[in-house]
């Protein structure tokens, strides 16, 4: 039976699709098998024979998967081409995105490939609605029933988005993988910094907490310690 996170965000521009590309390559060197799957991905640009947006984020994370399905739409069943929440992107492209669509779209990702894990990365956080009936991207890892990883910012304000989303996964009754604090934009290492990755360790305990700091690492370079990340994700699964 394949094992599966999902990783989800305090807010939009926290890293997800960053921590995605390292879940994936990490896993994939352990000698897992391992893919990926966005199920809603906007800010796409149509393809070269324009039958389908193509999404960056998919195509950028997949390159590391040690396993894929020869059909996009399984990774990523609905792209769009707006630039905005998915309800909007949806709505704005005569289209609705439907949970019970991605669940069934999972379970044929899982029968494609036979991935020991599957990496799902959803958009912004866990309130982002996806459709016009009140059903948002906490209720998409809910229907998936897989556990998530909370990506968040190590910088000012991120202790009350961390412990909100932290609340909510505990009334979606999801059970939190990890938690990765996230300096994608490499922000200084301060007091501020130091004491919100002392305060959100802490808060979280027993569940696995990795302070990432990219220390001017490119964007095309998907990890910066090896054994840091190793360590980590070899914790992360044998808890799974």
């Amino acid at each position: 039976m394949s094992k599966s996170i999902f990783v989800t965000g305090s807010g939009t521009g926290v890293g997800k699709t960053r921590v995605s590309r390292m879940l994936v390559k990490e896993y994939s060197e352990l000698g897992y098998r391992v893919t990926y799957m966005k199920p809603v991905e906007t800010g796409c640009e149509n393809s070269a024979n324009g039958e389908a947006p193509v999404g960056a984020d998919t195509l950028s994370v997949l390159e590391f998967a040690s396993c894929r399905a020869d059909d996009l739409s399984l990774h990523s069943p609905y792209r769009f081409v707006p630039a905005s929440s998915p309800h909007q992107a949806a709505r704005l492209s005569n289209c609705e995105v439907s949970i019970d669509h991605i669940a069934a779209t999972y379970e044929n990702l899982k029968k494609a490939t036979a991935a020991d894990i599957i990496i799902v990365e959803g958009a912004g956080g866990l309130l982002v609605p996806l459709n016009d009936k009140n059903q948002y991207v906490g209720d998409m890892i809910k229907a998936l029933g897989i556990p998530a990883m909370l990506v968040v910012t190590p910088g000012l304000g991120t202790l009350n988005q961390t412990f909100m989303s932290l609340r909510m996964l505990k009334l979606y009754k999801i059970p939190v993988a990890g938690v990765i604090i996230n300096n994608a934009q490499n922000v200084e290492r301060d007091y501020i910094y130091e004491d919100n990755v002392a305060t959100i360790s802490r808060h979280v305990d027993p569940v696995p907490c990795l302070d990432i700091d990219y220390c001017e690492v490119p964007e095309g370079n998907p990890v910066s310690n090896e054994p840091l990340f190793s360590e980590f994700y070899d914790e992360v699964v044998s808890r799974r």
